[in-house]
């Protein structure tokens, strides 16, 4: 589609769109992705030829481009989908578009789903501060991160935000939702936890 035949579809960045309905959803793909954190409409685009990775994009969408080859960029990049909740943590984490409406929509799925699980405080998604465990049990769950992370997924905790990555990526498969930050932050005080112990024996 020609830039003019775009600007002759009545198609708009920022429609309005109901961001609430795509918070709901478990996967988006790469190219919705893209296109919501920049304010488009992905159903309102169907089957209009935008190709976020071809070469004659309409110039509306440049900036849909970069942020869809940024996400793809990722490690997880080679998977068909990402999850709602990783989408925005890429975008606050990268400075990424990211409409206001829709990361409240996210943030309210999200409160809602650790609601009904019996977790009111929020963790991650820039929700609300986690509220901390005891000194005993943090301790025992730093200590069994660092085993896990290093006997079972054999990692050195050098770069302890890939190595997130990867235990999200896991989670995901199962089902599970798991806040890359917070897991990268746990790692890290595990190691350093560790190589205190070591360093006292």
């Amino acid at each position: 589609m020609a830039n003019a035949e775009y600007k002759n579809s009545g198609m708009r960045n920022h429609t309005p769109l109901d961001f609430v309905f795509w918070s709901r959803l478990d996967a988006w793909s790469y190219r919705d992705a893209a296109l919501l954190l920049c304010g488009f409409d992905p159903d309102r685009l169907k089957g209009a030829g935008i190709r976020l990775d071809g070469r004659e994009l309409p110039e509306a969408f440049t900036e849909a481009s970069k942020v869809y080859r940024i996400l793809k960029s990722g490690t997880n990049g080679g998977q068909q989908t990402i999850h709602p909740y990783n989408a925005i943590e890429h975008a606050l984490g990268k400075g990424l578009p990211l409409p206001g409406a829709l990361l409240e929509a996210v943030r309210e799925r999200f409160r809602l789903e650790r609601k009904r699980a019996g977790r009111e405080g929020g963790v991650g998604l820039d929700i609300a501060d986690e509220v901390e465990l005891n000194p005993r049990s943090k301790q025992f769950l730093l200590r069994l991160i660092y085993v896990l992370a290093t006997q079972g997924y054999g990692l050195k905790l050098d770069a302890t935000y890939v190595d997130a990555s990867e235990i999200v990526t896991d989670a995901e498969r199962l089902g599970l939702v798991l806040d890359r930050g917070t897991i990268a932050r746990y790692l890290k005080e595990a190691r350093q936890q560790a190589e205190a112990i070591s360093g006292n024996d």
